[in-house]
């Protein structure tokens, strides 16, 4: 069930409403429908197939190919793929490593941008880690181009259907998924985590990147209230970054950060590594490689690698 709140602007509530819109400053088939046609007393059963979806044919695509070209260029000579999403309004990018197909051990990251951003960045910035470690990515395009109203952006539950479809599609288990948020979808990492322990749950790590649980933003209010049980975060896992030079220290920096460590701590959640980077931005993260391989070794550690 789609999470339901009305709001003017999310950008009110959740992290990462910023000028600041990155860390570094295919066709498949749709779904088949079903039709029922009488005839005489005799229902007839037909089924019909929408046409493949074109990427080439999606505005936001193209938008996204425009934006950051360079982007966009890296993660075709990546050998990356680009998916529509099944409802046809968004895409996401997906890669794995050479013999990904067959190693026993398949870690993915899934990931999601920040305000104003583009999937290709996610991709960009962790790529070289995800080779280098033998990781896949999923990077989702969450933010639909424009505007700053809920309907721009996909909402928790059906960014957590998306990210769970494409990990079943590559035969990834419980527990192996590297589920990041950068700036605003650090804020909705926290609900789109519930969801996951509440389903398949195949993060075993969280990373919250520069954006905090923020208490007015309703999911959040939903998780504190109980929707998902007394401890939702039982079992789960958290890596969290904040910047000390952040310009919103109240919603993305670090009183946000250790705001977040609190409650998810009291919800169940292990935090096993805060980082607190004292010559860190907004975008801290992903400048400082120290910071990510902390955290996937953190990763690495928790699958047994």
């Amino acid at each position: 069930m789609r999470l339901l709140f009305t709001f003017a602007c999310l950008c009110l509530v959740v992290a990462g409403c910023s000028a600041q819109t990155s860390e570094t400053d295919t066709t498949i088939p749709g779904d088949a429908s079903s039709d029922t046609a009488q005839t005489g007393s005799v229902s007839v059963q037909t089924t019909t197939t929408p046409a493949p979806i074109d990427l080439n044919q999606l505005p936001l695509f193209i938008q996204a190919k425009t934006a950051v070209p360079e982007r966009y260029d890296f993660a075709v000579a990546q050998g990356a793929q680009f998916v529509p999403t099944s409802d046809g309004r968004s895409f996401y990018v997906l890669w794995t490593p050479k013999d990904f197909a067959s190693a026993s051990l398949r870690p993915m990251i899934v990931t999601l941008h920040g305000h104003g951003s583009w999937a290709l960045d996610e991709f960009y910035l962790w790529q070289p880690y995800a080779e280098q470690r033998g990781y896949g990515i999923i990077a989702l395009q969450w933010w639909f181009g424009g505007g700053e109203a809920v309907s721009d952006y996909y909402a928790p539950d059906e960014i957590s259907d998306i990210f769970e479809k494409e990990l079943t599609n590559q035969k990834i288990e419980p527990g192996k998924a590297l589920f990041h948020g950068f700036s605003r979808g650090s804020a909705n990492s926290y609900v789109v985590t519930a969801l996951d322990r509440e389903g398949s749950r195949f993060f075993g790590l969280t990373i919250s990147n520069s954006g905090g649980m923020v208490s007015n933003y309703p999911p959040n209010i939903e998780i504190i209230n109980g929707r998902f049980g007394a401890a939702p975060f039982s079992g789960a896992h958290w890596v969290m970054y904040c910047g000390e030079k952040d310009q919103n220290p109240a919603r993305d920096g670090c009183s946000a950060m250790q705001a977040a460590r609190e409650t998810v701590t009291g919800l169940g959640a292990t935090v096993d590594l805060f980082i607190d980077d004292p010559a860190g931005g907004h975008g801290g993260f992903h400048r400082n490689p120290a910071n990510v391989n902390q955290a996937l070794d953190v990763f690495d550690q928790l699958i047994g690698r």
